[in-house]
């Protein structure tokens, strides 16, 4: 009746979402819809997020994001980069989504990458669940301000969009099943209960992107002293199960998994908690 018996359709890749365009300015004088964007907020933050979402793995399947720890490791005021996420989340600039992983990750999608993923999910699919996503992105998403939904808001607005359109308000479950096998949502497991919002096949890059920090933590704890110099470490090469050691490098950095010291021959990297389990 709606297409939900269908195959899915084949997730797109980051590679297939496109690189962004320059930001520069220089040819021709003319500024691309990025200057204009990233000159809405005074602050590194936005122009980082861009620069890094093209450094995503563009064979992963699935919508590029950026890492809070990446834009830490760059923009050294994490004090200001939070505020700034949660501003250009408010203004939906981005969409912030939570990562299931042993830390407290957090992950970000520009909105255009984000609204262009949620409209690739009514491929083959009928009316029903088109309007269903489209309510859900331009009206539920829109309007929450952080990176989940609890379960009364959830509830509330769904029977309100059900009843608008003549829908039976007693499937309001199912609907929200749906939501939740499409990846979007993912049930939030604490006392508060409610929904992350989240993107489909989001456990594959946790999967590498955890694999990589046990790597790196495993390299580090067989020192001595357990530290390296970084010259030394970005010689070594990861496992393909990682996300590679430029990413997983940069991530270990932003997110205190390692200590950086400057030293006469260069960064040397320490394992900031040798007993910490990844």
């Amino acid at each position: 009746k709606d297409g939900g018996g269908a195959l899915p359709p084949r997730p797109r890749t980051a590679g297939e979402y496109g690189p962004l365009p320059s930001t520069s300015r220089g040819e021709g004088g003319a500024g691309s819809d990025l200057d204009l964007l990233a000159s809405e907020v005074p602050s590194d933050t936005l122009a980082t997020v861009m620069l890094l979402r093209n450094r995503f793995p563009a064979s992963l399947p699935m919508c590029p994001l950026v890492v809070a720890s990446h834009i830490y490791s760059i923009v050294s005021d994490r004090t200001s980069v939070d505020r700034q996420l949660e501003e250009l989340n408010r203004n939906k600039k981005i969409q912030i989504i939570r990562l299931a992983s042993d830390r407290v990750d957090y992950g970000i999608v520009l909105w255009a990458d984000y609204t262009s993923l949620v409209n690739s999910c009514k491929e083959g699919k009928g009316k029903e669940w088109q309007d269903l996503l489209d309510w859900f992105v331009n009206r539920l998403v829109q309007r929450v301000t952080h990176c989940y939904v609890d379960d009364c808001e959830l509830e509330k607005e769904l029977r309100s969009f059900l009843r608008a359109r003549g829908g039976d308000v007693g499937l309001h479950g199912d609907w929200v099943k749906r939501l939740v096998q499409s990846g979007l949502i993912t049930r939030r497991m604490s006392v508060h209960g409610g929904y992350w919002f989240s993107v489909p096949n989001l456990g594959i890059f946790v999967k590498s992107l955890r694999a990589g920090r046990k790597r790196l933590a495993g390299i580090l704890k067989r020192r001595k002293r357990c530290e390296i110099l970084q010259w030394d470490l970005e010689k070594m090469k990861l496992p393909k199960t990682t996300l590679g050691m430029q990413y997983q490098l940069r991530d270990a950095i932003g997110s205190g998994l390692f200590e950086q010291i400057e030293t006469t021959c260069g960064p040397l990297l320490r394992l900031a908690n040798k007993t910490e389990k990844l």
